[in-house]
Parts: C-alpha cells; sequence; structure tokens
C-alpha cells in the first residue's frame, strides 16, 4: 500500500532532479508570482474607487499611512540586491542552458549566487513593503467590485506558467506528472471529493446552527449575490488549484525527493502553506486577540490533510477538489465577517475559533475517512 501511495512522488525519479533544478523552478514560480502580481492587480485601487469612493478614500489614507512609514534606505538596498540578482541570475542561467563549453561552470556559480541574491532582496522587500492594514483595506474592495474579485483571482492561475515552464524544460518531466501519477487526470476524483466535501460542510454548519453553537444569518443581496456566485464556481477552482499544485504538488515533491520521507516533507509544505496566509485578516485578526497560534494550525491542519489526499490518491484530484469545494462553500453559502474573500454569501456566520478549529478537524477527519474508502 505505501510503495503504491507514492508512485505520484517517485515521479521525480525521470527527468532533471539535481538540487539545484527545484530551486530554479521554484525561483522562476515566484518571479512569475510576482509579475502576475504587479500587472493584474495594478488596476484595483482605481477600480475599488469607482465602485465605492468611500472605500476608495479609505484606500488612500491607508496607502499614504503606509508610504510615510516605509524606510526608503532598505528598500532601495535591497531592491538592488533583488534587480542585479535576479538580472545576473536569468542572463547567467540562459549563458549555461544555451552555451556547452567551458563557461559552464562560471556561468552556473554566477547563477547560483544571482539566485541567491534575489531570493535574499525579496525576502527581505516583502515585510518591508507589506503593510497590514493597507491590504485589508485593498481586500474589501472585492465585496464591492466584481472585476477586482476576478483580478484578484486570477493572479493564482497566471503565477502557474513560470512552474509549468520549468517541469518542462529544467525538470524535462511532463506537466502530468505535477498533477498525477495516473495516465490522465481523474476529474471524477476531483468532482467526487468537491460534493463529499459540500456536503459534509452544508451537515457541519446546519447541525452548528440548530443547536445553537453557531450564529448564521441570512444575507441574500440580489443586487449582486447571483454574479459572485458565478464567479466564485468558475474561478476559485482555479485559485485553490493554484494553491494545491504548488503546495501539495511541486513542494511536496521537492521534499519527498529530498529528504526521503513523506511525513517530514507534509510537515513542511503545511508549515509554509500556513505561512502564506499570515498576512490574511483572519490571521491578522487572531494575532490581535492573542490567538494567532490557533489560527494559523488551521491553516496547518487543512494543508495536512490535502498531504493525505494526495497521498492516499497518488495525484492532486482529490486535493483540488476538497481545496475548491472548501473556498467555494464559504464565498458561496456560509462566510464570516473578516473573511479573506468578503463576498455576498447567502450567510453569514460568526467566527469562534474554540468552537471552528475543533469542527474543522472533526470535518476535514470525515472527508479524509470517506475519500480513503471509496477510492
Amino acid at each position: 500500500m505505501v510503495s503504491k501511495n507514492m508512485n505520484y512522488f517517485k515521479l521525480t525519479n525521470d527527468g532533471v532532479s539535481v538540487w539545484w533544478s527545484w530551486i530554479l523552478v521554484f525561483w522562476f514560480t515566484v518571479l512569475g508570482w510576482l509579475l502576475a502580481q504587479i500587472v493584474i492587480t495594478g488596476p484595483i485601487p482605481e477600480l475599488a474607487k469607482a465602485a465605492d469612493p468611500n472605500l476608495g478614500v479609505q484606500i488612500d489614507k491607508a496607502t499614504e499611512n503606509m508610504m510615510q512609514q516605509l524606510d526608503i534606505k532598505k528598500i532601495s538596498y535591497f531592491g538592488l540586491i533583488f534587480f542585479f540578482g535576479t538580472l545576473l541570475g536569468l542572463v547567467s542561467w540562459s549563458i549555461n542552458r544555451n552555451f556547452k563549453n567551458s563557461y559552464m561552470k562560471l556561468s552556473g556559480l554566477l547563477t547560483a549566487i544571482g539566485v541567491t541574491a534575489s531570493f535574499y532582496g525579496l525576502i527581505n522587500l516583502f515585510p518591508l513593503m507589506n503593510d497590514a492594514q493597507a491590504n485589508t483595506t485593498l481586500i474589501k474592495a472585492i465585496g464591492v467590485s466584481p472585476t477586482v474579485y476576478i483580478l484578484f483571482l486570477l493572479v493564482f492561475p497566471a503565477s502557474l506558467i513560470a512552474l509549468y515552464l520549468g517541469q518542462k524544460y529544467i525538470h524535462q518531466r511532463t506537466i502530468l506528472s505535477l498533477h498525477t501519477a495516473s495516465p490522465a487526470i481523474r476529474w471524477n476524483r476531483g468532482i467526487k471529493a468537491f460534493i463529499l466535501t459540500w456536503l459534509v460542510l452544508g451537515v457541519v454548519s446546519l447541525i452548528g446552527h440548530l443547536t445553537g453553537l453557531s450564529v448564521i444569518k441570512t444575507n441574500f443581496q440580489a443586487s449582486n449575490t447571483l454574479l459572485y456566485l458565478l464567479l466564485s464556481l468558475a474561478l476559485i477552482p482555479l485559485q485553490s488549484g493554484t494553491e494545491e499544485i504548488v503546495f501539495r504538488g511541486y513542494l511536496n515533491q521537492w521534499f519527498t525527493h529530498l529528504l526521503k520521507n513523506k511525513w517530514i516533507a507534509f510537515i513542511f509544505s503545511s508549515a509554509l502553506f500556513a505561512s502564506m496566509h499570515l498576512s490574511n485578516p483572519e490571521a491578522l485578526k487572531g494575532a490581535e486577540d492573542g490567538v494567532l497560534l490557533l489560527t494559523m494550525s488551521g491553516y496547518f491542519l487543512f494543508g495536512f490533510f490535502a498531504c493525505l489526499l494526495v497521498w492516499m490518491d497518488n495525484g492532486l484530484e482529490s486535493a483540488i477538489g476538497f481545496h475548491a469545494a472548501n473556498n467555494t462553500f464559504a464565498a458561496i453559502f456560509v462566510n464570516y465577517e473578516g473573511s479573506v474573500l468578503p463576498v455576498p454569501s447567502l450567510f453569514m456566520a460568526e467566527p469562534d475559533l474554540n468552537l471552528d478549529t475543533p469542527l474543522m478537524l472533526i470535518s476535514l477527519a470525515l472527508i479524509t475517512a470517506i475519500l480513503y474508502k471509496t477510492r
């Protein structure tokens, strides 16, 4: 059973899997995400102002406050490191790839130096240019402008282009091998996980409401709920699928290949998945209330159970369906105040971490057990 389930991770035995190839592809993926973020989300502030002038004023104030607090010297310093590191990495890698001569070792070394400098600059730039209040204010635009919602979600699949190119031309493996060990993508597994997750979350929410454990109120807004519903169904699976392909797919394959232990790989990828949500409004609220660890444990557990789905299913299909169903359920049926997706769902719940965390754990375990038994 174990060797069968590990086939997905053994796909890395084909193609190129030397240590530097993983770092290089991950670097390209980060650069692709950064470029997609800049290009696609650029119009969001103006779109928000057009949809809600009052929100536009809030965005301007939050941006102004952020600009006043910026450390220009540090930003300039790390910005130059990032820029020249990226430039050196790209040029050196291009030389290394196209000129098979005595320059290969030198260009390879320069590529490593450039990539390291690029990562170092970016890691230091991110907290310097990331303001919690500005992010929270900007996220509110999702709920007032469907166009902003579309742009926000499109950043995710757009950033996959770099990963796919790296998978094909650097690792020299098929894009399919990043998704599944099967000869073709098993859409039925994803659809089954999607429907099951909706059912379990629906039943848990209903029981919580009927027993008085969870307060759920009607939130239907005839003017735009239907439009947001359609957008959520169409685009959230792309957003969720991207996160699964990167975290449960690429990073799990990388860490398992490197560490030779799937459980340690699952812990690392789940911790990274949780850390990527630290700027979410839910995490910021958890930090304010002194329950940040409890808040982030929810993201970690979600990621770990998704890893289990990949392991037992020998591919990403069930994990993608499960993740997409979880996010669409919140966006369409039962959302909550302070959500990272502040869209007009049919119902609104009052968040209670002391209750929500164990209920989530029960739901995750139930979904995973049913999918395991019905493979």
